[in-house]
């Protein structure tokens, strides 16, 4: 049985997950998902960050009480499954103490849509997605269910306690909008429909005034109602511009609501009329508002993986930190160098520093999608591969375009998505030589070309067309004589890079399998190959005989691995979701990690060896430690 690899720090934000953002009461820390975990991070510094595991999927909702001594967070899970709720105690957050898993709740079948707390954190109520939808209200102290309803004739999306009762709650989703009375002695709760009018709507959210007369409801028409609670009835709506793309968050703050909008609007609008005041746009939609104890601040979080710090007096933005919305291809480090890393997803390429995982470059070409990244040798360039068909040179420093080699590869249909990896079209592996005047590319058209680069000139000089599927990875020997590539054809191809004999094939290798990486061991003497089979094979580079079989993943495709540099362990990563330290000699996994909460697509070991990088399909980077029988010195 492996151990686990410890999870030393990670970069991103699933901001997508509505109201998932929230500042802990000591306005110190800030809560929010990634993946399958919960991130409680110093607002103050991005490296300073305590990882909470235990969800076996994506985090779909989290909740904490007004004291900030106790949280909740749902997940989603496998058709038919149950979804899980954990409760955790954060009560030494303050002071230092690592939080505790309190309670783990099983009722709601597939997902978890949506949690809150009663005002004193006697009593959760949560409410289950499409395939459950029903309200079910929680004993905190044991972590029993008092009791359950179904929570709306269709969808419910969001759930609130009143601020001043421990028994009453409102629940809003598609068309339907409740109230509900809690009975804990006759373990019953019993809901009652709010007349809105002729006025249908989809409720997104929901805040309550402090004297709990009135509810305020956004919906995705981009209106907001207010509902007496002692008549269950409307008593106003607006603005009378509405937000565009609908309502996605709201706070109550003095006498002011707090929106954000799924366009990206922030604005305060009177209470009592729904007039607008202030209003400040950023970037992606907003789907969560944290404001402090104060009121003089908030965070907000958008859908582009952005959270923005907001003085609340004129609604002046900061950006605080930034990441990758969408499933990431790539990620590298520089030759002997492990200071920083680079990663690629959609049109970014990013720079970060490992220590402090904060963004030092970014570098964007709008409407092209980045698929792989390397550093030359040298440090002087990044090279890259899109989807366009071109390779992209930029300068690590300035950021700055060096060159652009263009039809690099033909554009090509590709086969269908595997392993949670979406396919990729136009230059899919490229590979500098170490003496850094040449560059290898592999295409979705089956090619590995190889270029000759100089100051201003890039040629070239030989076009490899045996593979009749995606290129997937490119690997070359130290001495530069020889390459091997890896093809969705289920084959891979050893090259000749001499003069003696110039770019023909030398060996090849085939298997049922669509090859997803190869690497040389240090010594060359062999090759190590993953791909959709889900096995790890070891290769003799001489004759092309498989060596070695080991079992990668039982359910699901091997995306990527990675050799250490004296071949005493590689890390591998696939569609299970884990990343997995190998010893090479044995061919046993000594360390599990588990955190992404969808396919890991890169793994890469920092030059030093103290660390792994792995990044995933829903867009988050991970640090993991390498174990000190590892680690190097």
């Amino acid at each position: 049985m492996a151990s686990i690899l410890p999870l030393d720090g990670v970069i991103g934000f699933s901001g997508r997950i509505m109201h998932a953002l929230h500042l802990h009461p000591n306005d110190t820390h800030a809560i929010y998902p990634l993946g399958s975990t919960v991130v409680i991070r110093n607002v103050e510094s991005p490296a300073d960050q305590t990882l909470l595991q235990g969800h076996t999927d994506s985090v779909t909702c989290i909740a904490l009480t007004k004291d900030g001594r106790t949280m909740a967070s749902g997940q989603i899970t496998n058709g038919g499954s149950l979804a899980e709720i954990i409760l955790w105690d954060l009560s030494g957050l303050s002071d230092g103490r690592p939080p505790e898993l309190l309670h783990r709740l099983r009722l709601h079948k597939v997902m978890v849509q949506a949690l809150a707390f009663s005002p004193s954190g006697k009593y959760l109520a949560s409410v289950g997605g499409v395939d459950d939808n029903n309200l079910v209200i929680w004993n905190v102290a044991d972590g029993k269910a008092i009791c359950g309803s179904p929570a709306a004739h269709d969808t419910a999306l969001t759930v609130t306690w009143l601020n001043r009762s421990e028994f009453d709650l409102v629940t809003g989703g598609i068309k339907a909008l409740r109230m509900w009375t809690l009975n804990p002695d006759a373990r019953k709760v019993r809901p009652m429909d709010i007349d809105t009018m002729k006025e249908i709507r989809t409720y997104t959210c929901i805040a309550v005034s402090d004297d709990d007369t009135t509810l305020y409801c956004g919906t995705t028409s981009g209106d907001i109602l207010a509902i007496s609670t002692s008549r269950k009835i409307m008593i106003n709506s607006g603005p009378k511009k509405r937000f565009d793309m609908g309502v996605q968050a709201l706070k109550l703050i003095g006498n002011e609501v707090l929106v954000g909008s799924a366009f990206g609007d922030v604005a305060t609008l009177e209470a009592s009329t729904l007039k607008r005041k202030v209003s400040q746009r950023v970037l992606g939609g907003v789907t969560s508002l944290a404001p402090d104890s104060t009121g003089e601040f908030f965070f907000v979080g958008t859908g582009e993986a952005n959270i923005y710090l907001l003085q609340y007096n004129g609604l002046v933005a900061e950006l605080k930190t930034t990441s990758h919305s969408e499933h990431i291809n790539d990620c590298i480090f520089p030759n002997s160098y492990s200071e920083v890393f680079a990663t690629c997803a959609g049109s970014d390429i990013r720079v970060w520093h490992a220590k402090t995982l904060s963004e030092l470059l970014r570098l964007q070409v709008p409407n092209q999608e980045c698929n792989c990244i390397a550093f030359l040798p040298s440090g002087s360039a990044i090279v890259s591969g899109w989807n366009d068909g071109k390779i992209r040179s930029f300068l690590p420093q300035s950021g700055a375009l060096e060159y652009v080699i263009n039809e690099a590869h033909r554009l090509t249909g590709v086969g269908n998505a595997s392993g949670g990896v979406v396919p990729k079209n136009g230059v899919t592996a490229v590979c500098p030589s170490n003496d850094c005047k040449r560059i290898l590319s592999g295409g979705a058209d089956g090619q590995v070309r190889v270029w000759a680069i100089s100051k201003g000139v890039q040629v070239m000089i030989a076009s490899m067309k045996e593979h009749k599927g995606p290129i997937y990875a490119i690997s070359i020997k130290q001495d530069d004589t020889e390459c091997v590539s890896a093809s969705a054809d289920g084959s891979c191809i050893t090259w000749s890079l001499t003069d003696q004999h110039p770019f023909v094939r030398v060996n090849a290798l085939f298997a049922a399998n669509f090859f997803k990486s190869v690497a040389y061991h240090p010594d060359e003497s062999q090759l190590l190959t993953c791909g959709t089979d889900r096995k790890i094979t070891y290769w003799d580079v001489l004759n092309m005989n498989a060596i070695r079989i080991v079992d990668g993943s039982e359910p699901a495709d091997v995306n990527t691995l990675h050799i250490n540099a004296d071949g005493r362990f590689f890390v591998s990563g696939g569609a299970d979701k884990k990343v997995v330290l190998w010893n090479y000699d044995e061919g046993s996994a000594y360390y599990e990690g588990m955190g992404h909460s969808g396919s890991v697509c890169r793994v890469r070991i920092s030059p030093d060896e103290k660390r792994i990088i792995s990044v995933g399909t829903e867009g988050g980077i991970y640090v993991w430690k390498i174990p000190p029988d590892y680690a190097g010195k």
